[in-house]
Order: C-alpha cells, then sequence, then structure tokens
C-alpha cells in the first residue's frame, strides 16, 4: 500500500536523514572538540592576564608608595624644612670646625713646647757631658 503523497516524501528521505544525521553527529563531535579546545585556551589565557594583572597590581601599589614619598619629600622642600634642617647641619659642623680648628692651635702650641723642651735637653745634656768631662779632665790633673 502506498502512503498518501505528502508522507511519501518523508519515507523516501528516511536513507537521506539517516546520512544527514550521521554527518552532524560527526560535525557535531568535530564542534565540541573545537568548544573544548577553545574553553581550554581560554583557561589558559585568563591564568595568564590573571597573573599578569596581579604582577601590574604591586608594580602599581609599589609606583604609587614611591610616588606618596616623592610627594612628601616635595612638600618638606616646598615647606623649607628641608633648608631649615641644612641649615642646622650647617650651624653643627661649623661649631665642630671651630672646636677642631682650636684643637688643632693647641697641637701646634704643644708641638712647638715640647720641640723648645726637647732642645733644651740636649743642650742640658751637653752641658752635663761638658761638666762631666771637665771634671773628669780635673780629676786626672790633680791625681798626676
Amino acid at each position: 500500500m502506498l502512503a498518501p503523497l505528502e508522507n511519501r516524501g518523508l519515507i523516501e528521505r528516511e536513507p537521506d536523514d539517516a546520512l544527514r544525521a550521521a554527518e552532524l553527529e560527526k560535525e557535531n563531535a568535530g564542534l565540541r572538540q573545537a568548544l573544548r579546545q577553545a574553553r581550554s585556551s581560554q583557561k589558559r589565557m585568563i591564568t595568564m592576564h590573571a597573573n599578569r594583572s596581579i604582577e601590574l597590581d604591586k608594580r602599581i601599589a609599589a609606583l604609587e608608595q614611591h610616588c606618596a614619598e616623592q610627594a612628601a619629600r616635595i612638600g618638606a622642600f616646598e615647606s623649607g624644612q628641608a633648608i631649615i634642617e641644612l641649615g642646622r647641619q650647617l650651624m653643627e659642623l661649623k661649631e665642630a670646625n671651630a672646636r677642631l680648628v682650636e684643637s688643632a692651635q693647641r697641637v701646634w702650641h704643644l708641638d712647638k713646647t715640647i720641640c723648645a723642651a726637647h732642645r733644651e735637653c740636649e743642650r742640658l745634656a751637653r752641658e752635663r757631658d761638658s761638666l762631666a768631662l771637665r771634671l773628669c779632665t780635673q780629676a786626672a790633673d790633680t791625681l798626676n
């Protein structure tokens, strides 16, 4: 018995539909594999970008800290605090230099005094040796 005309097209297409279903299954499997690969690639990229983002956040934090330090230094210069501190240090160094100059002068005077004392000692030693020689000579003359 023959099916009505509209149903006959369905019957005739069944072998084509099975072939088409197999093609669709094969295409579907390929698409699933491509989707898995794309997801895996996306996960790698997300991980890589997350790590890069963390590195950049750390770098930004370090630069912000450096910027804050520099802003504080600039603020100190603008307020004149740095100049005041340099002036204070200069005054301390001037006082230390004056004490050093005074000490150097004392050392120079002491050195001159020591040199004079040394010359006097040498003169006294020569005089002693001369007197000792005269005494020996006189003693020798009186014995003879």
